[in-house]
């Protein structure tokens, strides 16, 4: 039977636990929130949310035991909020068990395959043009511009306004995280950022506007900001649209692993 635990509990020290640690990344950067909702059955699964307006992430054990599935179905409820959609991110094994079984607050149109990757040594791509740096403030519109478009192409991802996107940019350089590769001319081909949690290394916001595909240039971003992680001690994780061909491709190589997917999908409380 499931209760409420804290961050400390055996269950993240499992062995199945730790050998998803690095896929179920989220959950730890969830654990250091004042507003964390945990529960587990100490064995099965963990569900976990840091805050309301996030998603919720649930982790089941490969192969977990399916007598308990009512119990992970009974939680599913308690998180739903008023909100007209919530979110959820599992494994794919238990999104299909609960379709099978009907369970009646899912919404099947919503359904988005995120794959996971990871490097524990770099490939190096075929060499670009580009030079690693850090973006400076005459950068700010370019950055903002990059950032608008990269929501609206982002597939499931809730656009944002120009003015949202120019707030976010001056953040962007002033975080020391955040990273650009740029052309011989100076120009921004491509711009990535990173959060660490535990010691892992996620990798987010990586674009390369239209006009700069296919040149190589998100490959060598990634190499080089991922040389930088692993010299650290870190290990470089990152999550993806699973079928977008070409910005899983620029991960692999450089050396990220396809450890397969995450289903991300949403509940309604109102259904």
């Amino acid at each position: 039977m499931y209760k409420e635990i804290k961050p400390d509990n055996k269950a993240f020290s499992s062995e199945d636990f730790q050998k998803d640690k690095y896929k179920f990344n989220i959950i730890y950067k969830n654990l250091k929130s004042p507003e964390l909702e945990l529960f587990s059955d100490e064995e099965n699964y963990l569900i976990c949310r840091g805050k309301k307006s996030l998603p919720t992430w649930i982790w089941t054990k490969d192969n977990f035991d399916r007598a308990i599935i009512g119990e992970i179905e009974e939680l599913i409820e308690m998180y739903l909020t008023d909100n007209e959609k919530d979110k959820f991110t599992c494994k794919k094994e238990l999104y299909d068990l609960l379709v099978s079984r009907g369970f009646k607050y899912i919404n099947k149109n919503d359904y988005f395959e995120m794959g996971f990757l990871i490097c524990h040594q770099t490939i190096k791509p075929k060499e670009c043009d580009g030079v690693l740096s850090k973006a400076i403030e005459e950068d700010k519109d370019t950055i903002a511009k990059y950032w608008y478009n990269d929501n609206i192409e982002m597939n499931g991802a809730d656009p944002i306004s120009m003015e949202q996107a120019a707030q976010d940019a001056e953040d962007f350089i002033n975080d020391e995280k955040f990273h650009v590769l740029r052309n011989p001319e100076g120009k921004i081909v491509c711009m990535v950022s990173y959060g660490i949690v535990e010691n892992q290394a996620r990798l987010n916001h990586v674009y390369t506007p239209p006009e700069e595909r296919k040149k190589g240039y998100a490959a060598n971003l990634i190499y080089l900001l991922t040389n930088k992680l692993l010299s650290q001690g870190l290990v470089p994780v990152l999550y993806t649209d699973y079928n977008y061909i070409p910005s899983n491709r620029a991960y692999i190589n450089a050396g990220y692993e396809d450890t397969g997917i995450l289903i991300n999908f949403s509940c309604s409380k109102s259904k």
